[in-house]
């Protein structure tokens, strides 16, 4: 295997683009839409989106790099682990130096955290700056200490993906906030003279609300599938696991305790899920009720019970499987939004 393509397979490529493409989808498949729809009956006005274009692709892939940098130095750290959960998947000390690992670590990790610093400035909220500098160190903390504790790696792990829909949102719904005086007063010239101007601000910041109800309803989302796949990997790498002393749910309590566990978070999913179509059903938006209903709702059942009836490595690796692709029907619905919102 060539340098190259050893390192494209130890930062994950494949899921690097699903970041991208995730948090592209909550810009441009979810915001923009709902604020074009706010103002299509203004002939001449658009409330469009705020942050620039180049500063979003330098969030995406500060997030992605992050992203990449917490993959190296999990498996700088997994590597006994690996060598009985995973042998012939062994990058780090086989096709890449270890001293070149950290060194990648070090670099990719250093980019990101400028890159949110350098955004931070731009907004004039410097606190911004923590998401990457928190989620660096989380990441590295996972990979030395909490990985092994209960169920705590498994919630970073979780909190880690939430983010990655949310601060898409966030940047912007920021913008949205400090730019409120200028928008409203444009859209205020495109209005009729006797429409008060308390009224459009009031419309206006419901818009803001329903705008971040919609990123924090995919984080959500990430939040709850990350921590069942995260639970489900647990049960799939026991062995090795249990080898070298990681007190993951599966090593503590036994693996059918960890699939109880496991299928609770599903029951949670499922009932949230449930509630959420409860409202489509109310809005008389039966294409969403049916798209969750058929690549969400009926997927998790399956997989409740593939669970149940699961003893083998290769059967927790299938149902890790059949979760990403639950995640990734997650992500795609945000493109059916669009398409049906015009």
């Amino acid at each position: 295997m060539s340098p190259l393509v050893a390192f494209i397979k130890l930062i994950r490529l494949p899921n690097l683009l699903i970041i991208v493409l995730t948090q592209y989808a909550i810009r441009f498949a979810i915001m923009l839409p709902i604020l074009k729809s706010t103002t299509t009956e203004i002939e001449g006005f658009d409330l469009v989106l705020q942050m620039a274009e180049l500063d979003f692709f330098l969030l995406s892939l500060s997030t992605v790099m992050v992203a990449a940098a917490g993959y190296i130095i999990n498996d700088y750290f997994d590597v006994k682990v690996d060598r009985v959960n995973r042998p012939n998947s062994i990058i780090v000390g086989k096709y890449i130096k270890r001293r070149v690992c950290m060194g990648a670590h070090i670099v990719i990790s250093t980019i990101a955290i400028l890159m949110g610093i350098y955004l931070a400035y731009k907004l004039g909220h410097w606190n911004l700056a923590l998401i990457q500098i928190l989620s660096v160190g989380a990441l590295w903390y996972y990979s030395t200490m909490f990985k092994k504790q209960v169920l705590i790696g498994n919630v970073i792990v979780a909190i880690l993906a939430a983010l990655v829909p949310f601060v898409a949102g966030l940047y912007e719904l920021i913008l949205l906030h400090q730019n409120a005086d200028v928008l409203l007063n444009k859209l205020l010239f495109y209005l009729e003279a006797d429409i008060p101007t308390q009224g459009v601000r009031t419309i206006y910041y419901e818009v803001l609300s329903n705008l971040m109800k919609w990123v924090l309803g995919f984080s959500l989302f990430a939040f709850i599938s990350t921590i069942i796949r995260e639970i489900v990997k647990d049960i799939e790498d026991y062995e090795g696991d249990k080898k070298y002393w990681s007190n993951t749910l599966a090593v503590v309590y036994g693996k059918r305790k960890a699939v109880k566990v496991a299928q609770l978070f599903i029951l949670i999913m499922m009932t949230l899920t449930a509630y959420l179509q409860y409202l489509q059903i109310l809005g008389k938006d039966v294409g969403s009720f049916i798209y969750f209903l058929m690549l969400v709702q009926i997927p998790m059942v399956f997989i409740f019970y593939k669970l149940q009836l699961a003893n083998q490595k290769d059967d927790y690796s299938r149902i890790s499987t059949y979760i990403k692709l639950v995640m990734l029907t997650g992500i795609v619905y945000a493109f059916y939004f669009y398409y049906t919102s015009f």
